[in-house]
């Protein structure tokens, strides 16, 4: 398969994906996910991806990142901001 075939499989396979979730909405569980089998490389290649440990570790690498990345700025900030509101509304109450 050439790389052109490749990405217009891919790019089809995603539309179908958002015009079903689209016209389903409603009917969706949370727990619908939508897995592809192909990775999109920095510099725009597409590799099929196979079910291997390497693969596993590398998502799950993606993962922790993006994990950590929310719970250090985006809960932390919201921490920052709400907890001295919290402790003094309590201690003004007691």
């Amino acid at each position: 398969m050439n790389t052109k075939n490749s990405i217009n499989e891919s790019l089809e396979i995603i539309r179908r994906a958002l015009e079903d979730d689209k016209n389903d909405s409603n009917k969706h569980s949370s727990s619908d996910i939508l897995i592809l089998n192909q990775k999109v490389n920095s510099d725009g290649t597409i590799n099929l991806l196979k079910k291997n440990e390497d693969i596993n570790n590398e998502i799950n690498d993606i993962i922790d990142h993006k994990l950590s990345y929310l719970v250090e700025n985006k809960i932390e900030k919201i921490l920052d901001e709400k907890i001295p509101k919290l402790l003094k509304n309590y201690f003004d109450s007691k």
